[in-house]
């Protein structure tokens, strides 16, 4: 829950353009990488791209920086990918078979 309230928050205080608004990005990310579970991962992962993905830098944005460019949206939403790809596969082994496929259908179903 405190990381879905962080994501929250961290959301609109990019949205207000205060100082030091671009490294809040960074840091979010990397706080989505302390989550252990896969499941509880591909969640908060999925919560994080709905609500920042209008905040990402973009050519002629708002969000646009010095520092922050459409390049790194670009690594922002590749690196998103390949660590939900891990945690997908992650979720996939290592336990029984019918139960994983079971789960991930419900997954499927939820996330789209």
């Amino acid at each position: 829950p405190r990381l879905y309230l962080l994501i929250t928050v961290g959301s609109v205080y990019i949205q207000s353009h205060e100082e030091g608004f671009d490294r809040v990005l960074d840091d979010l990310i990397e706080m989505l990488k302390t989550v252990q579970n896969p499941l509880r991962g591909l969640f908060v992962r999925y919560y994080f791209l709905k609500t920042c993905k209008d905040r990402l830098p973009d050519k002629g944005s708002e969000f646009e920086t010095e520092k922050k460019t459409v390049k790194d949206a670009i690594e922002i939403i590749l690196s998103n990918l390949q660590e939900t790809n891990r945690l997908w596969i992650r979720l996939q082994s290592g336990r029984d078979k019918l139960r994983t496929e079971k789960e991930r259908k419900e997954l499927r179903m939820l996330v789209g």
